[in-house]
């Protein structure tokens, strides 16, 4: 069906006049579908053979036709093949003037005596053969066309460096038209390329034939391009895709990312020597409060003899009023001579060099526990003890400490009615820390207060407990000292749970 179609739309033109048998192939394509024009001898000369896609000439023509072939060649469009033509020559026709570059083209010599159907099937092989050309052509020129569109600089040269395509940016850069450049070599119409980067990896790609790229910056407008070399079997091709701008950028981010850091270098230095000046300050500050903790002791203490003299010498002259004041001023003394002896402990922590080493956990809680033993035997409080609590990274006098605090927070602080539960035991999740746990089931812990706790001074239940407030925080201190951690999980009314974390 396809073929019914396309074969009246193919024109068939016919020199023929002189030849015997002219009727006979006029009838034979005319019967094989084709539509036949028949060109006479008068008018050939000036005839337009354009709309004509097979021309059938007698061997006597052929020479007189030879130049209106040629007129018709400068004529056509780029994607239209060459006219395809049959010569019909006569028995023994001498052909030996007729070149090689004719037989080249869409030309057939047959014997004008030929079969019909022979005739008929040359005449579709002829045809088959314009069609593959025009379509060839039509690709060519649509490749063409859309190279030629590329917003980038691309060219194409042959294997002797000639160029063979040159696209409409390329003329810009190069600052020369296609026209001027097609068909000569690249290294002569611009100098400038050679011993360049593009110059030795064109002539690697045409012996390696592989396909390059690289940045390159360009000698001729000074811009970086992004050069892609691809080989062909003709020669080679190139394109060069324009990043300066990216280049730039690139410059731009690579020069900012160098003043961060340096600014980051200034931070850094101006964080450490705030630091360290922290560090000083913070040294003098506990230095100071060390100092003063303990040279107000001496008047403390004198304030306390003096008030029990007092007491003792003026107790029969005094009223009951009197007393109390008295008994009350007593007792404050005491509070703050305890206070003061805390913060001493505390700065002793804070300032003594900590030698660390293996501890027996079970010797540590019997020493820790010693020193609440009357607390313990008075409440009747309750301690279960885990059988293996194991070893670990410590200080022994600090670790005790820590112990005896938090002991003594959960004896203290039992729910009134209930004698003090508690428990301590051992995990470790993580094999670089030890954690122990103590526990009570005393009054707990407001989460509101978690930071607190840990505060010098900080008393969360006021005068309805004793203690100064800073048992807590000596611990953390001490446990940050042994490269530890130490923190609680509590809910009021249920208990709390510290745990301290230890290197193993």
């Amino acid at each position: 069906m396809e073929n019914q179609r396309r074969k009246p739309q193919t024109q068939i033109g016919l020199l023929l006049s002189d030849l015997e048998g002219a009727r006979e192939i006029c009838h034979w394509v005319k019967e094989a579908g084709y539509a036949a024009r028949e060109i006479p001898d008068a008018d050939s000369e000036g005839s337009n053979l354009g709309d004509c896609d097979l021309l059938i000439v007698s061997f006597r023509r052929w020479e007189a036709l030879r130049g209106l072939l040629k007129s018709n060649e400068s004529k056509k469009g780029s994607t239209e093949p060459s006219l395809s033509v049959i010569v019909c020559c006569p028995p023994q026709a001498d052909l030996s003037h007729v070149s090689l570059e004719e037989l080249d083209q869409s030309i057939a010599f047959l014997p004008s005596s030929l079969d019909h159907r022979l005739l008929v099937f040359q005449i579709k092989g002829l045809l088959e053969r314009r069609r593959a050309e025009q379509d060839l052509r039509y690709r060519l020129r649509e490749r063409e066309d859309m190279l030629g569109s590329i917003s980038e600089v691309f060219f194409s040269v042959d294997k002797e460096f000639r160029y063979t395509f040159f696209n409409e940016k390329a003329e810009k850069v190069g600052g020369k038209p296609a026209r001027e450049l097609l068909g000569k070599n690249i290294w002569d119409e611009f100098p400038l390329l050679k011993n360049t980067d593009f110059y030795r990896r064109m002539h690697q790609a045409a012996v390696d034939r592989q396909i390059y790229v690289s940045e390159y910056l360009g000698p001729i407008t000074g811009g970086w391009f992004e050069m892609r070399i691809y080989p062909s079997a003709g020669g080679l091709s190139a394109l060069f895709v324009d990043i300066s701008a990216r280049k730039k950028a690139e410059e731009c981010l690579l020069k900012t990312q160098e003043q961060l850091k340096e600014a980051y270098n200034h931070l850094e230095q101006a964080v450490e020597e705030r630091t360290a000046q922290l560090h000083s300050a913070n040294a003098r500050l506990e230095e100071l409060l060390y100092s003063i903790a303990h040279d107000l002791r001496s008047p403390l203490r004198g304030m306390q003899g003096f008030a029990q003299a007092f007491v003792e010498d003026f107790s029969a002259a005094l009223d009951d009023r009197a007393k109390e004041y008295a008994r009350r001023m007593t007792a404050a003394v005491v509070f703050m001579d305890r206070m003061l002896s805390d913060l001493i402990e505390l700065g002793r922590v804070t300032k003594t060099d900590v030698h660390l080493e293996t501890v027996d956990l079970a010797e540590t809680w019997k020493s820790a526990m010693a020193q609440h033993e009357e607390k313990i035997r008075s409440t009747r409080a309750s301690i279960k003890v885990s059988p293996d609590l194991g070893h670990a990274t410590a200080n022994q006098t600090l670790l005790v400490q820590i112990l005896s605090n938090l002991l003594g927070n959960a004896l203290k602080f039992a729910r009134s009615g209930c004698p003090p539960d508690v428990k301590i035991w051992t995990e470790k999740r993580d094999t670089r820390f030890l954690e122990i746990y103590i526990e009570d089931k005393g009054i707990g812990i407001d989460g509101r207060y978690h930071e607190k706790v840990f505060r010098v001074f900080e008393r969360l239940h006021g005068a309805d407990y004793e203690g100064t407030g800073i048992g807590l925080a000596l611990a953390k201190k001490a446990a940050e000292r042994m490269n530890g951690q130490l923190d609680f999980t509590s809910n009021p009314g249920e208990g709390t749970t510290f745990c301290l974390k230890l290197p193993t």
